[in-house]
C-alpha cells in the first residue's frame, strides 16, 4: 500500500475525529480533548470551518444517520480525567452557522454511540467512573448505560444501567451485523461484547470475551477465516499491542508487537483498500501510527510514520482508495492519509 499524507489543520491536543456529510459534499471533524475548539473540514477544498470555539473536552463524534450533517459529540471531559460535568451535545448546521443545543448531562461519559436492531435505535454510553468527585477515583468502577432513541434523535428520559463493575471503562468500537450493530467495550475486567435487545423492551446482550485488563480494542477477521480476531491495547495506555484469536471456546493470543512502544491509544480494524488489517499508534517514544496484516508467515507489521502521536483514527473508502483521518495529538495535528493498493512505498 502507498500512503500519502496531507496536513489538514493545527489543532492542540487534537483528539477526535470523523467523517461527517454536509450539503452532499464530504467533511472532516476535528476536535480537542483540551479547552478548545471543533473544525470542520471540506474534503475537497480543505476549507476550515470552527464549529465551536472553546468548549472542548470531546471524547466522541457521532454523526446522526439520515440528516444533513448533524451530529452528537460529548464535552467537558476535561482536564484530564476530570469529567464530572461531561455532556454531549447535538451539533446542526442553520443557515450558515452551527447551532449548538444540550442534548444530555452525562457525568464521565467517555465513549457513546448509536445502535440499531431493525428500525430501533439505541444510546450507548461508556461510563469511565461512576465518582460523584471532579477528578475520575478509579476505586468507583464505570458502567454501561443504554436507552432506545426515537426516530428524531431525542435524548431518552432515562438511562438503564446494563453492565457496572467496569473500571477505567475506556475502550470501544462498534460493529455492523446483518440487521443490527454490536459494540465491543475495553476495561479493567476485560473485553465485552454488547449487543441491543432482539425486540424493543427486551434485554441487552452482555458478554465478556476476554478477562485481561484492556485499554482498548478493535475486532477484524485479519486472516480471512470467516471468524474475527480481536485487537487489544494492554493494560491501560498501556505497551502491548496484541492480537487473539478464537481458538475452541477461547482467544488465544497469536500475535504481540514486537518494538518497544508506550501509551498505546489509537486502533481500528476492518478493509483497508479491500484488505483486512488492524492499525494502532502510541502518544509516546516514537509515537508512530502502524498496521498489522496477515502474510503466509502470519501477522506483520508497517510503520506508516513515526513522531506524530496519534490518539484516534477513522477509516473509510472503498476497495481501490483508503482513507486514514488522524488525530495526531502529541504533534496539535489534524491529518489525512490517503491509501492506494497495488503500489509498495
Amino acid at each position: 500500500m502507498n500512503f500519502e499524507k496531507t496536513h489538514l489543520c493545527r489543532l492542540p491536543c487534537c483528539y477526535a475525529v470523523s467523517p461527517l456529510t454536509l450539503d452532499g459534499r464530504l467533511k472532516y471533524l476535528l476536535a480537542t480533548d483540551d479547552h478548545g475548539p471543533c473544525y470542520c473540514i471540506d474534503a475537497q477544498t480543505l476549507e476550515q470551518e470552527t464549529v465551536w470555539e472553546e468548549t472542548g473536552g470531546t471524547m466522541s463524534i457521532i454523526p446522526l444517520p439520515g440528516t444533513n450533517g448533524e451530529f452528537l459529540a460529548s464535552q467537558r471531559f476535561l482536564p484530564g480525567f476530570a469529567a464530572l460535568h461531561a455532556r454531549i451535545v447535538r451539533m446542526t448546521r442553520e443557515n450558515g452557522r452551527w447551532t449548538e443545543r444540550l442534548w444530555m448531562e452525562l457525568p464521565y461519559v467517555h465513549r457513546f454511540d448509536l445502535l440499531h436492531r431493525g428500525e430501533q435505535r439505541y444510546f450507548l454510553g461508556c461510563i469511565l467512573s461512576t465518582t460523584e468527585e471532579e477528578q475520575a477515583d478509579w476505586s468507583k468502577p464505570g458502567t454501561l448505560a443504554a436507552a432506545p432513541v426515537d426516530a428524531g434523535f431525542s435524548p431518552p428520559a432515562a438511562l438503564e444501567t446494563i453492565a457496572v463493575g467496569m473500571s477505567r471503562n475506556h475502550g470501544y468500537c462498534r460493529m455492523e451485523r446483518a440487521g443490527y450493530s454490536e459494540a465491543y467495550t475495553a476495561c479493567d475486567q476485560g473485553v465485552f461484547r454488547v449487543a441491543p435487545p432482539e425486540a424493543p423492551g427486551g434485554a441487552w446482550t452482555v458478554e465478556q470475551l476476554l478477562t485481561i485488563p484492556a485499554s482498548d480494542v478493535a475486532v477484524c477477521d485479519l486472516d480471512g477465516d470467516g471468524q474475527e480476531e480481536l485487537a487489544t491495547i494492554e493494560p491501560f495506555h498501556g505497551s502491548a499491542f496484541v492480537i487473539y484469536k478464537k481458538l475452541g471456546d477461547n482467544y488465544r493470543e497469536i500475535y504481540r508487537y514486537p518494538t518497544p512502544v508506550d501509551f498505546l491509544h489509537a486502533i481500528w480494524g476492518g478493509l483497508l483498500c479491500g484488505e483486512p488489517v488492524f492499525l494502532a499508534g502510541c502518544r509516546d517514544l516514537d509515537k508512530e501510527l502502524f498496521l498489522v496484516r496477515w502474510t503466509p508467515e502470519g501477522p506483520r507489521e508497517e510503520i506508516i510514520e513515526r513522531g506524530f502521536g496519534p490518539s484516534n483514527v477513522a477509516v473509510f473508502g472503498d476497495e481501490e482508495t483508503g482513507y486514514i483521518l488522524t488525530a495526531n495529538r502529541q504533534s496539535d495535528e489534524g491529518a489525512l492519509f490517503t491509501v492506494r493498493k497495488g503500489v509498495e512505498r
